[in-house]
């Protein structure tokens, strides 16, 4: 029986340093202008769109792989992202954009800089279908 390995999470083709948790899967929903809630409670409502998001969390990054992951996504344009789609049920390819992210410094010793966390969360640039 052929073994089964764990894909990895990439950024344009390229593997960065795995989450610590792995990806933190959420969705939004946008819906039309004229969409409204009644005092009753019920919602009026007409969806447009659905997309994915994943949060990112990691912790201790090395400096060469902190540059390589802020490279690719500290400009806000668009990227690959290689991920596992829950929506799916598959491992993807997909363009991704992030808006924000955070990182906290660690130690700074020459030839051994490392960042204590980087944060961020990726938004897939079109709707799920």
């Amino acid at each position: 029986m052929a073994q089964r390995y764990q894909d990895y999470i990439k950024l344009n083709d390229k593997v960065i340093v795995q989450p610590d948790e792995g990806l933190q899967y959420s969705f939004e929903t946008t819906y039309t202008e004229d969409s409204t809630r009644v005092q009753s409670g019920r919602i009026y409502a007409t969806p447009m769109f659905t997309v994915e998001s994943f949060g990112y969390t990691a912790t201790w990054v090395p400096a060469a792989e902190m540059t390589k992951i802020l490279q690719i996504i500290d400009k806000g344009h668009p990227f690959k992202l290689h991920y596992f789609s829950p929506h799916y049920g598959a491992w993807r390819d997909d363009m991704f954009y992030v808006g924000k992210g955070s990182l906290a410094i660690g130690r700074l010793n020459t030839a051994e800089e490392v960042f204590e966390n980087l944060s961020f969360n990726m938004v897939g640039v079109n709707p799920i279908t």
